[in-house]
């Protein structure tokens, strides 16, 4: 419970390294995400300081951006309070994640391209994105917490190739053996009606998604590779281990 500080405080007694994950990522309300990311932020890092802590190590996001939308902006505001926090610190910024069971983005396209013959596409679908498998990300994130070498570093965490979305629902399509169609819509279609949809207590998609699912996800990896030997799998890797099992 990032708000209670004193219960934090208590559940980090004896602890060196925190690796802080926790986050709001989907709410109808701005304000929402700023109460959770940003200030729950300050309050753990005030438990970090007054139970001894060393060092923190922060998941932030990819999508970190003033034109993300209220999530990205709160993950970006965020980020500044833990480098001046005091303590040793290493932000980890992973892209799009997916795999195992989750109802993250890239889950849902990978499942609806296997069930459906229309895909859903906002916007023209050039946007580039690199999808990262999340046991690479938990991997990195493990190497980061004994490296010392990191300490007050920004380290990307992304896939090894960008692709566009188009190019995204095409290699999914292509996995599983099935033809699909892009349907793609108006981003300002699409917003309008997510908004209605939260303003009657709907939130399948919510407006702050739609520019955090437009703006540009693909990044270079090299930085990660040098300091932490970060090697993602491809996609079609990462789909093996979890759409078979």
């Amino acid at each position: 419970n990032l708000k209670n500080t004193g219960l934090l405080v208590r559940a980090l007694s004896g602890v060196d390294i925190v690796v802080h994950m926790g986050a709001l990522t989907k709410s109808s309300r701005e304000s929402d995400y700023f109460e959770i990311n940003v200030n729950g932020t300050k309050n753990l890092i005030d438990a970090c300081l007054k139970s001894g802590v060393k060092k923190i190590i922060y998941i932030s996001s990819a999508a970190v951006s003033s034109k993300g939308g209220g999530y990205s902006r709160s993950k970006l505001e965020a980020e500044q309070y833990i480098k001046k926090s005091g303590l040793k610190w290493t932000i980890l910024r992973p892209s799009e994640v997916y795999g195992q069971r989750s109802s993250d983005s890239i889950n849902s396209l990978i499942q609806w391209v296997k069930r459906y013959a229309f895909v859903p596409v906002i916007g023209g679908g050039k946007c580039e994105l690199s999808p990262v498998f999340v046991d690479d990300v938990v991997f990195a994130m493990a190497l980061a917490v004994f490296n010392e070498e990191l300490e007050n570093e920004i380290i990307v965490l992304a896939g090894p190739e960008k692709l566009t979305y188009d190019a995204l629902v095409d290699r999914i399509a292509t996995y599983f053996g099935v033809k699909r169609f892009k349907l793609h819509l108006p981003a300002g279609l699409v917003k309008f009606c997510s908004t209605v949809m939260s303003g009657l207590g709907i939130n399948i998609l919510v407006p702050d998604q739609i520019p955090r699912l437009l703006c540009e996800k693909s990044f270079r990896i090299d930085f990660a590779k040098e300091k932490l030997g970060y090697s993602p799998r491809f996609l079609e890797e990462g789909m093996d281990t979890f759409c078979n099992d």
